[in-house]
């Protein structure tokens, strides 16, 4: 017990020689911590931002709906190369042979999709719009906050009515109820019957600047190009029971597609399934890479404010060459002025870490609010951060500490 608090009391003693050392030269010690401050804030910000990446695309992902698979009248790179004819279709009629025959659906939503200009008295906006049925909103997960989601009465009928986003609400009606309002798409009057719930906005992308009428409307009054067929559709979202349900349904969707299409064996899909876990995963991994060349690029300014540090301790041990003559002189060990330079390089270290850290909290912050992005800076983050700093100061101060540790006690008295 007596060895340990000898053993405190040693290492207490070279902290404060340490910050003694430190004041002397402050203007020295500021501008060599200010490589580490440089370092830490870059890495702690590339991370955060790696993160909020992440979570973006996670949320972004969890807006399509879970247990989803996609799929698009785009030729399949997974099943060959593909070629310029290769570009198939996909119909209404597609959706319903996947309804009745992949087993596991819940619901099968298809759509178009088209830009249009809203207009309003004095207002207007350009958005997006979706055609689609009710199936739309169960398998997206859409619903509407106030008045009612598209029916079956609405697609059937082709009606000139409209559920709009939050986005597009407040760009025409601002805190005005859209309900029962008239708007002009593309010149075309229709009546809001519904205000689809907010989904906020992920990587720049605004979930609620939509509007959505009935596939049928749409198709009808509102494309700009026609389709190849009279039910020819954008997309198709199939809602699966379950996960493992999307993951067999995923290849029944491929054959049945196949078959009803004629494609024969070895050549390419006119089409690609994809599912919300693939997408997940790709996007992920995308998301990794883009953080772990952020933090690369950063742990650059981190190396170079270790040399500095270096550098200096270097510079310290020449100009207090004496002072490390005396202390050998009076007793002190080899080990003791080795740690002592090492206590100086890991405090420089660790005011730079801190001061990095709590800059890059603060520049975290703002970035969240200005630009809508999140990133977080968690508690692990942090800790790592200070203790990462101590290391740096440990690892480039140890060259410099033992240096002095190996002067001859004489020939450090003789220097001037």
């Amino acid at each position: 017990m007596t060895r340990i608090i000898a053993s405190l009391a040693g290492w207490g003693v070279n902290v404060a020689i340490a910050f003694t050392a430190l004041r002397t030269n402050l203007m020295r010690s500021i501008l060599t911590t200010l490589g580490v401050m440089i370092g830490v804030f870059s890495v702690i910000l590339a991370v955060a931002v790696g993160n909020g990446a992440q979570v973006s695309v996670t949320q972004q992902i969890a807006t399509l709906g879970s247990n989803m698979a996609i799929v698009v009248p785009q030729p399949d790179s997974g099943s060959g190369p593909p070629r310029p004819n290769d570009r198939g279709r996909l119909t209404e009629r597609d959706g319903q042979a996947i309804f009745r025959q992949v087993s596991g659906v819940r619901a099968v939503a298809p759509q178009i999709r088209n830009s249009v200009q809203l207009v309003t008295p004095g207002r207007s906006a350009t958005t997006q719009a979706t055609g689609a049925t009710p199936e739309y909103g169960i398998v997206s997960n859409v619903n509407a906050s106030e008045g009612r989601f598209l029916t079956k009465s609405d697609v059937g009928s082709a009606a000139r009515v409209a559920v709009i986003g939050q986005t597009v609400s407040d760009k025409l009606f601002g805190d005005d109820s859209p309900v029962g309002q008239t708007i002009r798409v593309n010149r075309v009057p229709f009546t809001v019957v519904g205000l689809l719930e907010s989904k906020g906005s992920n990587l720049g992308t605004d979930n609620d600047d939509q509007i959505v009428v009935p596939i049928t409307t749409l198709r009808q009054r509102l494309l700009t190009t026609p389709t190849q067929g009279p039910d020819d559709v954008t997309l198709l979202f199939v809602g699966f029971e379950d996960e493992d349900a999307l993951l067999a349904g995923q290849q029944e969707i491929k054959s049945l597609l196949r078959d009803r299409y004629r494609v024969q064996k070895g050549k390419i899909n006119p089409f690609t399934v994809r599912t919300t876990t693939e997408i997940a995963e790709t996007t992920g991994q995308v998301t990794q890479i883009f953080q772990a060349v952020l933090v690369a690029i950063a742990s650059i300014s981190l190396l170079v404010g270790g040399i500095g540090i270096m550098n200096i301790m270097l510079v310290s041990v020449t100009e207090r060459t004496r002072e490390i003559g005396l202390r050998m002189a009076l007793g002190a060990k080899r080990s003791d002025i080795r740690n002592q330079f090492l206590v100086e390089a890991a405090v420089l270290c660790i005011i730079g870490g801190a001061i990095g850290l709590l800059l890059a909290i603060l520049a975290a912050t703002i970035f969240q609010k200005v630009a809508d992005f999140p990133a977080p800076v968690g508690i692990d983050t942090a800790l790592f951060s200070v203790a990462f700093s101590a290391i740096i100061g440990l690892l480039f101060g140890g060259y410099p500490a033992i240096r002095a540790s190996r002067l001859s006690p004489i020939e450090a008295l003789r220097s001037e």
